[in-house]
């Protein structure tokens, strides 16, 4: 720490193939099972909604609008659901990734190394899924991309009504900072409500 600040060293990687949503699932897979028995120490628990409310609370100049409000109203249905989802999660709480797609490894020399890990923390293994879940149902990633994650993994939460809450949940905080980007247009604001 300097300051109020954090600085932090990262060790450069070159890239040598373009990693595969089924070596991702594995990668994940690796992390589960490695804080499955024994939580690590000092790992924060996952919190979208804090996420999802500061999104929102930046949305200053909109707070009123009917758009906003309904997305309040669903983060606080979806909340009170939450706690009920993540313990009865049958894959188990974990240290998840929070968003493990292509995008977020890379295949170094020493093999696939995951990337992006700000969303990480303790929670139910199956939140590793509702990205995926979530860009196939909404935003075009193909089912296969999916069905090679899962393939990678070995498990997947199949018909357990908590996925569905978790799936509701990253999209609403996918929606929250999407809108938040965009400095809360009127015109991305209506297509949230959809």
């Amino acid at each position: 720490m300097i300051g109020d600040g954090a600085v932090t060293f990262w060790r450069r990687l070159r890239s040598v193939a373009a990693p595969t949503f089924e070596a991702v699932g594995r990668a994940v897979r690796a992390v589960h099972d490695a804080t499955a028995e024994d939580l690590p120490e000092g790992v924060p628990t996952i919190d979208p909604f804090t996420q999802i409310r500061v999104c929102l609370d930046s949305l200053s100049s909109w707070s009123g609008s009917a758009a906003v409000k309904e997305l309040q109203r669903r983060g606080d249905e979806l909340a009170a659901r939450w706690q009920e989802a993540t313990h009865g999660d049958p894959l188990g709480q974990v240290v998840v990734h929070g968003d493990p797609h292509a995008d977020n490894a890379v295949v170094a020399e020493g093999g696939l190394v995951l990337l992006d890990l700000e969303d990480a923390g303790v929670g139910p293994a199956s939140w590793d899924f509702a990205p995926l879940a979530v860009g196939v149902a909404r935003y075009g990633l193909p089912l296969a991309d999916f069905e090679h994650f899962v393939a990678g993994y070995g498990a997947a939460p199949g018909t357990w009504p908590g996925h569905t809450v978790m799936c509701c949940v990253y999209e609403l905080l996918v929606t929250s900072w999407a809108i938040s980007c965009s400095g809360g247009q009127g015109a991305c604001l209506g297509r949230a409500r959809r």
